[in-house]
């Protein structure tokens, strides 16, 4: 996984996600930071955030990307200036 913030200027973080917990009401992603640092970052999610995040999983491009990972997944993508 691949993060940029605005806060971080050009640089790029690699993680992966490690965890996903409901808590209460929120759906917690939890991921570990590997490059350039080491962190422990988490995303909460609230109800009226899931229903946007699944209708855009479903789009087609987004769909047919999501099938060729889980068939074909594991190479390396090149960086991108775009990103």
């Amino acid at each position: 996984m691949r993060l940029r913030s605005t806060g971080l200027g050009k640089t790029e973080l690699e993680g992966d996600i490690t965890t996903i917990k409901k808590v209460g009401d929120l759906l917690f992603f939890y991921a570990d930071i590997t490059k350039p640092v080491k962190w422990r970052t988490r995303m909460a999610f609230q109800e009226k955030d899931i229903r946007p995040l699944i209708l855009a999983l479903l789009k087609p491009k987004n769909l047919a990307f999501i099938f060729s990972a889980l068939l074909f997944g594991g190479k390396e993508v090149p960086r991108t200036e775009d990103f």
